[in-house]
């Protein structure tokens, strides 16, 4: 019995697997890109420093296949999740711009990660 079509099936296997580590490290580079480019729109700019805050969003590459999108402004925890004013008199709400753009983000992943898949097998 012979059955047809399984040596380029076996192939097109073989090239996934070869390729998984590049495709998915450009998928992953593109999806923080995208990240840091929702949370810099939504981060604001402030008076006093004008844009550090903004300006300070980083990408580091955790391992192969982990991204970490951080921001090394000390108050940067402050304006994200809230904070009480001088006194402590009363809370200033948090901007949660780094925790809304990873919500919008996590929403186009499921597409993403189908075109990488698509570009394993079409290659």
């Amino acid at each position: 019995m012979e059955i047809q079509g399984l040596n380029r099936f076996i192939r097109t296997l073989n090239n996934a697997s070869n390729n998984f580590d590049e495709e998915a490290t450009k998928s992953l580079n593109k999806i923080s890109q995208k990240l840091i480019a929702k949370v810099k729109l939504k981060t604001p700019v402030g008076k006093v420093k004008g844009g550090t805050l903004r300006r300070s969003w980083r990408v580091k590459k955790d391992g192969q296949l982990a991204r970490i999108v951080y921001n090394n402004v000390h108050y940067a925890p402050y304006i994200e999740y809230g904070h009480r004013t001088r006194g402590g008199k009363s809370f200033v709400d948090g901007r949660y711009m780094l925790t809304k753009s990873v919500q919008e983000i996590e929403g186009t992943l499921t597409s993403e990660f189908s075109m990488m898949i698509e570009n394993l097998f079409n290659e």
